[in-house]
């Protein structure tokens, strides 16, 4: 069980994203992933036009100058040709971000409009499956009153020896993918301003990290064009709090739902609390300064008259001395605060029944054109993985079903695509269906999904009762009166929660990965295939989108791992993979039940889009793959060697902030800038580094990896810089000696 449990605390609001977009190759390659440093051959390439002409020598003055200056895009299809282009600057809408996220809006928090909602609060809950939904309850907000209801909210690890807690961050393991994000926080905090003693306080679990899961890219058709960038996409974020008193504290004593939450932790097999959200409809450029640009009706334009704006901003900023302004992208978020159990091992993935992909849909969209006249198009795309379990309440049994992300919305609005009735059904062994029941339109619109964050219960016909344990679940829906299976439960799945990797040079690593089997323990051996791919195009190009398996040739494998079947034993449920780093780059480990997608090796490449191999028939996509990140950092054991030898030849200070500079600092100097001037720490001035040498080591020590104190936030520190930074500081704190360093 999980959060498809009771009781269940809804929640509905707003989720800010800061990230540092200065390293996205979105439109042009203007980093090196493998190395972790700026792409030399492009930003110096001669035949560029308009010329960049940046280099190693003139970089910390030329790359935020031309970070922040619009220059122009043209996009081409997939033969050459030109398409619609724009003006945008290289550095991207966030190139001030720092990585922070939160579930409240801090573009607008205190101007958002009439009747906007600017943080995450609670809607609602149940008691019951299929109960009546608990909205008279001083936990829950009522928009007529705005100071009503808990909010929830996040916050990350503490500084040392303080009780001032930094924000959440997001890092991508591959900031060139958008399949890798991870969400680092300490900590769930529930609080009301009228209910002051209704409060819950807990820590995620040691160690773990919210993960970006299942995230479809056409989450929204955007049949109106008006979303940009992710603005179509959504994500499932999941994080578990253990039941330890010491970390976890409820109060109330007013508030049923936090009440009822509170004495089902002592239910036998609980282990504390789980939390999943739905993030999705992210906006960009919605801070006031931007209004005007709403109006513009063709996305080319207003995407150059939103960045031509920002550029306004950043300079008149800059020329007069201020802080640069920080531009975070805003999404609605909808979650569950409910029950982690036992048996459920990841922390960060949902669990239970998992129901994938099968089949697109087909379905009308009706809106307006000019002079009000309706107008009726056919619309197309898929569903997103559900999860299913099963529970008995007073001898009725419920299947609760958690659509969180499944199904898409037409466009900006937010109405969902208006698929007509769906139907929940189990397959038996000789693939005969028996409904389970009928989820009608009325049942997953907007308002309603709103409502329960996606989650549907259905009671479960006596009859079909003694075939959920042994057959596949599928959610069909009925164009024409005809059963489509938009969703099929894959009956064995692999999931990991060691979602980011990151390696060193010669570094041995694993991943565990925890094998279900319809949400339990495999009671019969089962295999995985295991597979290594790559960033498709190659790094450092612009535009990485897809999973290349490697060729030796321009897809150089980054692990030594090749294709291999894994058997999992009856009543085990884990595997370990191992693995070593071949060389510095970004690779994906998946994981391919062969129940569901039959023997063999995987495809060559894997996309965003679903594709169809012709052995299994069964759709393959990025979106709802399971897989494990791992970056291979830059190998860099001989730079500490090296800085020693820089030091031995004349003992100079300035010799050896030239080398930290140019091999550990600079690019964290000009494409993070936000440390020089939200830190007020000027990576680039070297009485800065030196005056908080001691600060800046500290807070780069590999054990805070997973912390939200962590720099830099990136995670792009090699070993050899560390151990180099940790020289430097030593020569810093005894006064720079003319000794020489010792043998590396």
């Amino acid at each position: 069980m999980s959060v498809l449990s009771v009781p269940r605390l809804f929640f509905k609001g707003k989720a800010s994203w800061n990230p540092a977009t200065g390293n996205n190759n979105d439109q042009w390659p203007l980093y090196d992933f493998t190395r972790a440093e700026l792409n030399w051959d492009f930003l110096n390439d001669p035949q560029q036009r308009p010329p960049i002409g940046i280099t190693p020598d003139n970089v910390r003055e030329a790359f935020p100058a031309w970070a922040r200056k619009p220059r122009w895009y043209q996009p081409v299809d997939e033969r050459g040709r030109p398409l619609p282009g724009w003006w945008q600057n290289p550095g991207e809408w966030g190139y001030f971000g720092g990585m922070e996220w939160c579930l409240h809006d801090t573009a607008r928090p205190d101007d958002a409009g009439p009747g906007a909602v600017t943080d995450t609060r609670f809607t609602g809950g149940l008691l019951t499956p299929g109960g009546p939904l608990i909205t008279s309850d001083p936990l829950v907000h009522h928009p007529q009153d705005p100071d009503s209801g808990g909010i929830i909210d996040i916050v990350g690890d503490p500084f040392p020896h303080s009780t001032f807690n930094t924000p959440g961050r997001m890092v991508d393991n591959n900031p060139d993918a958008w399949w890798g994000t991870s969400f680092y926080l300490k900590r769930f905090q529930i609080g009301s301003r009228i209910a002051p003693q209704c409060y819950l306080s807990g820590d995620v679990a040691q160690g773990s990290s919210m993960n970006s899961r299942w995230l479809n890219l056409a989450r929204n058709l955007n049949a109106d064009g008006q979303l940009q960038i992710a603005g179509v996409g959504g994500a499932v974020l999941q994080a578990c709090i253990p039941g330890d008193a010491r970390t976890l504290r409820i109060a109330s004593g007013v508030s049923d739902l936090l009440d009822a939450l509170k004495a089902a932790l002592a239910r036998p097999g609980v282990r504390g609390l789980m939390v999943r959200l739905t993030a999705y409809r992210t906006q960009y450029f919605t801070a006031a300064e931007f209004e005007h640009c709403d109006s513009i009706s063709d996305p080319n334009e207003r995407t150059t008259a939103q960045y031509r704006r920002l550029t306004e901003l950043w300079d008149r900023e800059l020329r007069e001395g201020r802080t640069p302004s920080q531009n975070p992208c805003v999404s609605t978020v909808l979650g569950t605060v409910g029950l982690w159990h036992e048996d459920e091992k990841v922390t960060s993935a949902p669990g239970g029944r998992c129901l994938l992909p099968s089949r697109m849909f087909q379905c009308a969209y009706e809106h307006k054109e000019g002079h009000g006249h309706e107008r009726t198009t056919s619309l197309q795309g898929w569903c997103a993985p559900a999860v299913a379990e099963t529970q008995t309440v007073n001898g009725a049994v419920f299947v609760s079903l958690d659509l969180g992300n499944s199904i898409p919305e037409s466009d900006s609005r937010g109405e969902k695509a208006n698929l007509g009735e769906l139907r929940l059904v189990v397959r038996d062994a000789s693939h005969a269906h028996h409904v389970i029941g009928d989820i009608p339109f009325d049942a997953y619109r907007a308002s309603a999904y709103e409502e329960t964050a996606g989650i549907v219960d259905i009671q479960v016909p006596s009859d079909v009762v003694p075939l959920l344990d042994t057959g596949t679940l599928e959610l069909h829906y009925l164009p024409g009166g005809d059963a489509v299976p938009l969703l099929t439960e894959s009956t064995v799945t692999a999931e990991t929660d060691e979602r980011s990797v990151y390696l060193d040079q010669g570094e041995p690593g694993s991943i565990t990965v925890q094998v279900r089997e319809r949400g339990g323990i495999p009671r019969h051996d089962v295999e995985l295939v295991v597979q290594q791919y790559v960033p498709d195009p190659p790094q450092p190009y612009a535009g990485g989108g897809a999973w290349h398996k490697p060729d030796g040739n321009a897809y150089k494998e980054v692990l030594d791992l090749a294709t291999e079947t894994v058997t999992v034993s009856a009543g085990t449920g884990r595997a370990t993979v191992t693995f070593r780093p071949v060389r510095p780059g970004c690779a994906t480990v998946a994981f391919f039940p062969v129940e569901r997608y039959g023997p063999g090796t995987p495809p060559e490449v894997i996309g965003p889009a679903p594709g169809t191999e012709e052995e299994s028939g069964v759709p393959y996509g990025i979106s709802w793959a399971s897989y494990a990140c791992v970056r291979v950092l830059p190998f860099h054991d001989d730079l500490p060697r090296r800085f020693a030898e820089c030091w031995n030849a004349g003992f100079s200070p300035q010799d050896a902030w030239d080398f930290l500079y140019r091999k550990v600092l600079y690019v964290h100097d000009v494409v993070y800038p936000v440390m020089k001037y939200y830190a007020r720490l000027d990576l680039g001035d070297k009485e800065s580094v030196d005056r908080n040498i001691d600060q800046i080591v500290a807070l780069a020590e590999r054990d805070l990896l997973h912390s939200t104190l962590y720099m830099p936030v990136t995670r792009e520190l090699s070993e050899g810089q560390r151990r180099v930074l940790k020289t430097y500081q030593g020569l810093v704190n005894k006064g720079w000696p003319a000794e020489k360093l010792g043998e590396w």
